[in-house]
């Protein structure tokens, strides 16, 4: 299973490793990488496939965290719009006060110069004195009736003018309001656009660090394809019956006539399928939970290991104690990998193989040397 190495770049920056598994991206490096094959004990092979895996998620894992910064620029960029409207609302709306304080401003004035006029008339002009006001009176209530108009005159501007003053007021306090709103919306505004340039920064990083992950899986994959192995083509092999302590699977004496009844392995009792389950259950402890058809065990990866803790994998890299996966016909062939010779074949048992000519019979079990492994897929265990 991959596993990625320390980031040195993110550890820097957040101050902690990160180390990732994904299955999608291993079932992806499988696709790329099964065309090459190591020869068995081939260190400098099996170096660059790990080097060229590492980088390919690496440089996968840094294109996902600046796609991830991507969306938070975006989201950033909603937000600076959103206080871009709140500044050109409170802008408007200060504008309109402004307006508003200019002519209740007017009006005060206005009001003002009327109380003013007023008074002046009523001081100066001799209709406002109350001995005049007395004799131009004919009766005693005629002269009230003069001097109540006078004050009610009076009272309606100085209550007009005091209604301007308080709207004045108002309006003042609706601005000094508009103004805090307004100086919020564009200190909220810098810190988003601050956010938003570390975020670019980030994520530039990032960029970079991708294309030199790629870059370097390229140069890993180069070596690889210079240094990869083709395996002996695929041959029939040696083949002999065996029975007693050789043979371990539990129907062994069941077989070849009980061939229908389904195994608690996988697959019917004396097929392939139920017999390389047994042995992978014997082995490592993990039941088959993939299906009883051949084809199904290409697909089986991401199982945890019991005795491990890792997860299964495919690739085309013969290995001792794996499954051993023949892809063709109707139902495919499965076969337990005893061990792996220098050459590249691979020495196999297995149950249900039709060639009686080598000694192997249909629902009975056989052991085979020097199979060759070319375009035979594996499902290792560890």
């Amino acid at each position: 299973m991959v596993m990625l190495k320390t980031n040195k770049l993110l550890k820097q920056v957040f101050g902690y490793t990160f180390i990732f598994t994904f299955v999608i991206l291993f079932i992806a490096s499988v696709a790329s990488t099964s065309a090459y094959n190591c020869k068995p004990g081939d260190t400098k092979c099996e170096e660059a496939r790990s080097n060229m895996k590492q980088n390919q998620a690496e440089a996968y894992e840094y294109t996902k965290k600046a796609d991830s910064v991507a969306a938070q620029i975006s989201q950033l960029n909603a937000e600076i719009s959103a206080l871009n409207k709140e500044i050109a609302d409170s802008e408007a709306k200060l504008a309109q006060l402004e307006v508003d304080i200019k002519n209740t401003e007017k009006k005060l004035s206005e009001q003002q110069r009327a109380l003013a006029t007023m008074l002046i008339d009523m001081h100066f002009s001799g209709d406002a004195e109350p001995i005049t006001i007395l004799a131009g009176s004919t009766t005693i209530s005629d002269y009230a009736e003069k001097q109540a108009r006078e004050d009610v005159a009076k009272q309606e501007v100085a209550a007009a003018s005091e209604r301007v003053k308080q709207i004045r007021a108002d309006l003042d306090k609706q601005k000094t309001e508009a103004e805090i709103a307004l100086q919020s919306s564009q200190d909220k505004r810098n810190l988003v656009a601050v956010k938003k340039s570390d975020q670019q920064i980030l994520k530039a990083q990032y960029d970079k660090s991708a294309d030199d992950a790629s870059a370097l899986a390229s140069y890993w994959e180069e070596q690889l394809k210079a240094l990869a192995w083709t395996p002996p083509s695929n041959t029939v092999g040696s083949g002999s019956r065996m029975w007693g302590a050789n043979n371990t699977y539990p129907y062994r004496y069941n077989c070849p006539a009980d061939n229908v009844r389904y195994s608690a392995y996988g697959g019917a009792v004396c097929q392939c399928t139920s017999y390389a389950s047994y042995k992978a259950l014997e082995k490592w402890g993990i039941s088959n939970t993939w299906g009883g058809h051949a084809y199904n065990y290409v697909n089986a990866v991401g199982y945890t290991v019991p005795s491990t803790g890792v997860k299964t994998y495919v690739d085309k890299n013969p290995a001792a104690n794996t499954i051993a996966i023949q892809l063709g016909g109707s139902y495919g062939h499965v076969m337990w990998v005893e061990s792996v010779n220098a050459n590249g074949s691979i020495n196999v048992t297995e149950y249900n193989v039709n060639w009686s000519s080598i000694g192997c019979h249909i629902g009975d079990f056989c052991s085979r040397n020097n199979v060759g492994s070319a375009g035979t897929y594996f499902l290792h265990f560890d």
